[in-house]
């Protein structure tokens, strides 16, 4: 069996996340076994010394179909967790390593996370082209970064809930360099050097508690940076 292509991989992306994995023909390999649990179950592809090898589906509490290794996720491969969330990119030894696209609920509104993965980890969000790198970004259902001119050194972020600009009471801001000018309704950071990392934490109240929320991006040109945090 060859590696699934990128169109191959999208599609049944699409068919995961329509709740439909078994929308091709299955037949079952009873002599191959797969050694991640969560997926063992009903498997049907390339098969190497009695372990998944090569191309294949596996189904069992979650389903998976992509490249394996020994009886494990490595390659390239579409995974679907038992609640519907989706991770499409790379694997190693049955881990999340390497680049990748993750999709998953929060207060029924798609969210999607992009970036690099290590040992099952997500690392960071690589944006060195756009002059700004994101290391850690959790419970946030939208956010942006952008230059808007070239001749000041600020950084200014914002807040939004339900449609309305805010601070978090319980807001926690940390950066490597520089001061924090007073203003109402806004954060800013300034006299800084390059590069200059800004970590952000707060909570908000949710149906079920409270969620925890955390950004932590590096600024790597000169400019004003204008930060925007959402969720609506």
């Amino acid at each position: 069996m060859t590696n699934p292509s990128l169109k191959q991989l999208c599609l049944v992306a699409f068919l995961l996340l329509s709740g439909n994995p078994y929308s091709f023909s299955r037949k079952n390999n009873p002599n191959c076994k797969v050694l991640l649990n969560e997926i063992s179950g009903v498997y049907e592809g390339s098969c190497k010394n009695g372990l998944a090898d090569g191309q294949g589906i596996s189904t069992g509490i979650d389903s998976y179909y992509g490249m394996f290794r020994k009886g494990l996720p490595d390659g390239e491969g579409v995974y679907k967790y038992k609640n519907g969330d989706v991770y499409t990119g790379i694997w190693k030894n049955g881990l999340q390593n390497g680049k990748g696209e993750f999709r998953y609920l929060i207060n029924g509104k798609d969210s999607i996370v992009k970036g690099y993965w290590k040992n099952g980890v997500y690392k960071y969000v690589l944006k060195d082209d756009e002059g700004y790198r994101v290391t850690n970004l959790t419970g946030i259902e939208n956010y942006s970064i952008k230059k808007t001119i070239d001749t000041v050194n600020l950084i200014e972020i914002s807040f939004e809930k339900v449609n309305k600009k805010y601070i978090p009471q319980d807001l926690t801001v940390t950066y490597t360099s520089g001061y924090r000018p007073a203003h109402n309704m806004k954060v800013l950071i300034a006299g800084y050097t390059f590069p200059v990392t800004c970590s952000l934490h707060f909570t908000i109240p949710v149906s079920f508690g409270e969620r925890q929320c955390d950004l932590t991006f590096t600024i790597l040109e000169k400019g004003k940076w204008e930060v925007f945090i959402s969720n609506n």
